[in-house]
């Protein structure tokens, strides 16, 4: 958006064929100077614990170097999925990205 404030929108599903892909975009975002990075999952069909693992992995990133990772979007199943393992508890889920971004 503006450089230090970054939505990655995601679509489809994430899992193993594809996390590292997330994985790696989020990480050179926070590289090249995002401070707020949000992931927009508002069209995000699936996501396994590979998904869960590139989510992990950016905020894990992001806390080095004072920076700050949020999801926004989730469905109501991939919602519940997301709570079950208590990530939503490290890594804040919000009802869409303007309420991330203000967050």
């Amino acid at each position: 958006m503006d450089g230090a404030r970054v939505v990655l929108a995601v679509t489809g599903a994430v899992d193993w064929a594809n996390a590292g892909a997330l994985r790696a975009t989020a990480l050179d975002e926070i590289a090249a100077g995002a401070r707020k990075l949000v992931l927009d999952f508002s069209f995000l069909s699936f996501w396994d614990s590979s998904g869960m693992g590139a989510v992990a992995s950016a905020y894990r990133s992001a806390t080095h170097v004072g920076a700050s990772v949020s999801l926004a979007g989730l469905s109501p199943t991939l919602e519940k999925t997301y709570r079950l393992t208590g990530m939503d508890s490290v890594v804040p889920l919000h009802r869409d990205v303007c309420t991330a971004l203000t967050a």
